[in-house]
C-alpha cells in the first residue's frame, strides 16, 4: 500500500558531473550512491513566473507564463564522516566545484508490490555543508542546498520479474568431495529481493545435469562420493514484487575429485 508521508523516502546521488539534461532512460542508467541519515528534503518542482503587461485599450492586464524555476530543496541529514553518499555530497557542495550533478529522491509510494516507487530524477549544482547548531540534545546535522537545473518525475509503474544479466558463478577453495562451494548470484535487473538455487551434477558427463540428490537448494554445496567425477554447476532463480525469474546458470566446474 502506497505511503502517505515522507517516510522511507530515500535520496541518492550520482558520482559523476552532469552539465546538461538527461532522459529518464539516461537517469536510469547512472550509478547511484544512497546519502545516509537523510531527515528532510526541501521543496522542489517547477515554479513559472506569471509576467504581465498593460496596454492602453484594455481593462485587465494581459499575462503569460515566463521562466520557471526547478527550486532549490535544501537537503539536511545526521552527519555520518564515513558515509559514501555524504562524502559524495560533501565533495559536490565544495566552493571549488561548479559542476552540475544528478541526484534521486524515491518516494515510498508504489501502490502495490509489484510496483515501482515515484522516482524524482533531478540535476543541478550543490552547495554545502551547512553545520546546523543546537543544544546538547541536536544531532550533529549538515544541510546541503541543490540549485536544481533539471526535474523529471517517473510515476509509478508495473514492475518486471527480475532478468539475469550476468551469470552466477561458483566459488571454492577445490572441487573436491568434502569441499563447500558457493553460489555467487551473478547481476539481475529489477531489485530481486530473495533467491533461489539448485546445484546439479553431470552424472552421464555429456554435458546433461540434473538435480543432485539431496541437499542442492542452498547457497552452498559440499560435494559427496557419488559427485566423483561430475561436473558441477548450479541454477540461480531471482525473485521481486512482480514475480520470478527464469533460472540462470553458471557454468560447469571441472570434474569432482575424491577428498
Amino acid at each position: 500500500m502506497a505511503a502517505d508521508t515522507n517516510k522511507g523516502r530515500k535520496v541518492y546521488i550520482c558520482a559523476t558531473v552532469k552539465p546538461t539534461d538527461l532522459t529518464q532512460e539516461q537517469f536510469e542508467a547512472l550509478t547511484w550512491v544512497q546519502v545516509g541519515k537523510v531527515g528532510s528534503v526541501g521543496d522542489f518542482g517547477k515554479q513559472t513566473n506569471i509576467v504581465s503587461y498593460t496596454t492602453l485599450d484594455t481593462e485587465f492586464q494581459q499575462k503569460s507564463k515566463g521562466i520557471s524555476n526547478a527550486g532549490d530543496p535544501v537537503i539536511e541529514c545526521a552527519r555520518s564522516y564515513n558515509d559514501a553518499g555524504q562524502i559524495l555530497m560533501r565533495t559536490a557542495g565544495a566552493p571549488t566545484s561548479r559542476y552540475s550533478y544528478a541526484l534521486k529522491i524515491e518516494e515510498n509510494d508504489k501502490p502495490t508490490a509489484d510496483y515501482t516507487n515515484t522516482i524524482h530524477y533531478v540535476r543541478g549544482k550543490v552547495a554545502g555543508p551547512v553545520n546546523l547548531g543546537g543544544g546538547n540534545e541536536d544531532f550533529v546535522r549538515e544541510q546541503y542546498t541543490i540549485g536544481l537545473e533539471q526535474v523529471l518525475t517517473v510515476d509509478p509503474e508495473a514492475g518486471s520479474a527480475p532478468t539475469n544479466t550476468v551469470l552466477p558463478s561458483i566459488v571454492g577453495t577445490a572441487v573436491q568431495v568434502g569441499v563447500v562451494l558457493t553460489a555467487i548470484e551473478g547481476e539481475w535487473t529489477g531489485d530481486p529481493s530473495s533467491f533461489a538455487y539448485q546445484w546439479q551434477h553431470d552424472a552421464s558427463g555429456n554435458g546433461t545435469f540434473a538435480d543432485v540428490a539431496s541437499g542442492g537448494t542452498s547457497r552452498t554445496y559440499t560435494p559427496v562420493v557419488g559427485d566423483i567425477a561430475d561436473s558441477m554447476r548450479v541454477q540461480v532463480t531471482a525473485t521481486n514484487g512482480a514475480g520470478s525469474s527464469s533460472a540462470a546458470s553458471s557454468l560447469g566446474t571441472i570434474p569432482i575429485i575424491a577428498a
